[in-house]
């Protein structure tokens, strides 16, 4: 029999090799501006900020993970949260982070 220590040690190793890391949502946002081509940030992993640019009109969610965006340009503050494969309108928000 083996003691309560030692099961928690086999438990907390086999835990540690089985986990896995995070990764990034995958899909791209779209980032659309005033009279600007569009562009995007592909597969955004979570917690990275990304700066929308001085220039941003709209967000497109095409990732399959909620993404939050910001009224400053480091992620900071109260946000909004966009659902996967949703399009939203900001007029002063300027940064996101991928939640998943």
């Amino acid at each position: 029999m083996r003691s309560i220590p030692a099961l928690l040690a086999v438990a907390a190793t086999t835990l540690a090799l089985t986990a896995t890391p995070a990764s990034a949502a995958e899909g791209a946002v779209i980032i659309l501006t005033a009279g600007e081509t569009p562009w995007g940030i592909g597969d955004p992993r979570p917690g990275d900020c990304h700066d929308l640019g001085p220039e941003f009109h709209a967000l497109v969610n095409e990732t399959d993970g909620p993404i939050v965006v910001f009224g400053d340009r480091a992620c900071e503050g109260e946000g909004t949260l966009v659902h996967a494969y949703d399009r939203t309108q900001f007029g002063l928000h300027y940064s996101f982070q991928a939640l998943t």
